[in-house]
């Protein structure tokens, strides 16, 4: 079955969950439930047990597939809200300033129609129940976003744009067995107590149709690039903006986050790269991006909670003050360098510094064959094979990097080119902050016969 869901205005008045000012597009199926519920409270004689039956069966069904239009969802702008009306006594009731809000719509820019298409159908006695609810829908989203909803047997007349997918990097808010339950203790408080969060509602992985699908041995090995702006921050400043990622992460992540993001324990760790334009004459050697490299040892859930979150980062915060933006590129995106995924994941002999390797065990005199011995210990503490060829260097191979000396590190720290006797598949890092995008590598052509040692 399906549900057809048409907005007559060309518009949906609805807010992301994690931004305010960010309007919500596609509307997310539990978006949609709540619309149902609220409407199988409004038509007939309320809500029955034979709708609440069928309301308890659409909650338990797997998430739906989706087709959208196209919508311009760009943010809404800062509007001034003045206090509330004066009492008798010719003051405000409530002594505030006036408060900033938004009213984030998505202007549909085809066709106003969305479809979601799940592979069951209901049972004979729920199907008319789920009509009667589905027809007398007057919204989704906020009062304004007038909407006509239909229920129809069968897959759906379009082909899906968004797949439920648990490899995918678009999350989605979908109702969950008990949502029903949940729904009616929240309208049972009152206005002076605080909803907790949601149980039943948890978010569900999509993949755009424009996606390749992730197979199954490549999880784990996630490479996600985000697009940064705001921020002029040069490649030799990565540990303070992979830092910073980190942190926003775990902002939203809370009390829950794995022990992969917080880093406090053997596991594995996420890395949080700073991705800078280098390596082209004109290469200015900012950071354009932040790459989020999960690794293979990572488990599918922790996978799956790291994505969640980092799509609900939007606004990174800098120690300075500052307030950057991070984006993910558009699926049919033509990427700059720095921010393809093949720029820092593809197979290779022969890789290069970008940023440069802080040294874990620096020896104790800095002779060159010791600091070469000192790098390849980095790179095999880091799961990498022990390089045949390493060559030292205070500057880096690539046009805009930064030279070494200009990373604000304490610890000695040196630019390489390092030769593998077989291809390694990167992203390659290595050092004591590796993790932070401060020892990070890209790819060379081969050099065959290089130079040094050991």
């Amino acid at each position: 079955m399906y549900l057809q869901v048409c907005f007559p205005s060309g518009r949906l008045y609805a807010a992301e969950a994690h931004d305010p000012s960010l309007p919500e597009w596609p509307p997310h199926p539990s978006r949609l439930f709540s619309a149902l519920v609220a409407s199988a409270y409004r038509s007939g004689c309320g809500m029955t047990e034979l709708k609440r039956r069928a309301l308890e069966w659409l909650e338990s069904l797997p998430p739906p597939s989706m087709a959208e239009p196209v919508a311009d969802i760009s943010p809404a702008p800062v509007t001034y809200v003045p206090p509330g009306d004066k009492g008798k006594s010719g003051q405000h009731r409530v002594h505030r300033l006036r408060q900033p809000r938004f009213f984030p719509s998505a202007i549909i820019l085809g066709e106003p129609v969305v479809h979601y298409g799940w592979r069951e159908n209901p049972e004979t006695d729920l199907f008319p129940v789920l009509d009667e609810i589905a027809s007398g829908v007057t919204h989704v989203g906020t009062s304004h976003s007038i909407a006509v909803v239909t229920l129809s047997p069968g897959v759906m007349v379009r082909s899906a744009t968004l797949l439920p997918d648990p490899n995918g990097t678009h999350f989605m808010r979908v109702p969950a067995p008990g949502r029903l339950q949940e729904l009616d203790e929240v309208f049972e408080q009152t206005s002076g107590v605080r909803r907790s969060a949601a149980a039943c509602e948890p978010l569900a992985s999509y993949r755009s149709i424009k996606e390749r699908p992730v197979r199954d041995e490549e999880v784990g090995a996630e490479f996600l690039s985000l697009r940064i702006s705001g921020t002029m921050h040069g490649a030799d400043t990565a540990a303070y903006l992979g830092r910073s990622v980190r942190r926003a992460v775990m902002s939203v992540l809370g009390d829950d986050a794995p022990s992969a993001v917080h880093g406090h324990s053997k596991d594995q760790h996420v890395g949080w790269l700073p991705l800078p334009d280098v390596g082209h004459p004109h290469a200015s050697g900012r950071v354009v991006g932040v790459g989020v490299m999960i690794p293979r040892e990572v488990g599918s859930e922790q996978r799956r909670d790291v994505l969640a979150a980092v799509g609900r980062v939007r606004k990174l915060r800098l120690p300075d003050g500052r307030v950057a933006q991070l984006n993910p590129p558009l699926p049919d995106e033509r990427l700059p360098v720095a921010l393809s995924r093949r720029t820092w994941t593809r197979s290779s002999n022969t890789w290069a510094t970008v940023t440069p390797v802080v040294l874990d065990r620096p020896p104790k005199r800095l002779t060159e064959e010791r600091v070469r011995s000192a790098l390849s210990e980095s790179l095999t503490f880091a799961g990498y094979p022990e390089p045949e060829h390493i060559e030292v260097s205070t500057f880096s191979m690539f046009q805009g990097a930064p030279p070494a000396f200009r990373v604000p590190v304490k610890k000695p720290r040196y630019h390489a080119v390092v030769h593998f006797e077989k291809p390694v598949r990167g992203p390659v890092i290595a050092g004591r902050l590796r993790y932070f995008g401060v020892g990070l590598f890209r790819p060379l052509p081969s050099l065959k016969g290089a130079g040094g040692t050991k």
